[in-house]
């Protein structure tokens, strides 16, 4: 009696093994695709350009547009948007539009302050080729804090790597501002 019992098990389970071996696999999942962007949708390809207006015109208007487009292209994993700097009339389905309103050191005690404040006031605009708005923040003022070193610098803006630290900052700021604040 047991020896029967035993023997239809194993054959349920042989059965219920063989079975499940001749069953198609489950069908992959694939992720769902990221999130659109409030405004952002249908834009893949952003060309940057800025201009700096402001009166002590220390930012470089190249390089900061370079420092925007790697900004963003580092959420392109995220996003699915890449970005380019260029001159204008070049390539991209939207352009981003920086301009640089004012430059100014907001706080320091002395001229040999180890650190300051700068204050970047800002507007950009993203249109897409057919002149829609995209997205746009206008007059956005940031406060970067910059260490100048021990040494005396009468321009605090000559202070090394200063500048390309503001762009930096800056760079992030706005890009994650325009990703993901609608």
């Amino acid at each position: 009696m047991v020896k029967k019992k035993l023997l239809t098990l194993a054959g349920v389970l042989a059965i219920l093994a063989s079975g499940a071996c001749l069953l198609p696999p489950l069908p992959r999942h694939k992720p769902p695709p990221p999130p659109v962007l409030n405004g952002l949708d249908g834009v893949s390809r952003i060309r940057v350009e800025v201009v700096n207006s402001s009166p002590s015109h220390h930012l470089e208007p190249v390089a900061l547009a370079q420092k925007v487009a790697e900004a963003i292209n580092q959420q392109t994993a995220k996003t699915k948007i890449n970005a380019h700097a260029a001159i204008a009339s070049e390539g991209g389905d939207a352009v981003l539009l920086i301009t640089v309103l004012s430059e100014t050191v907001e706080s320091t005690a002395a001229a040999r302050a180890r650190s300051v404040t700068l204050y970047i006031k800002d507007s950009a605009t993203l249109k897409r080729l057919d002149d829609a708005l995209a997205w746009q923040e206008t007059e956005v003022g940031n406060p970067i804090t910059g260490d100048i070193g021990d040494e005396k610098v009468p321009d605090v803006w000559k202070s090394p790597g200063l500048v390309d630290r503001v762009s930096q900052a800056l760079s992030d700021r706005l890009a994650f501002r325009m990703l993901y604040r609608h």
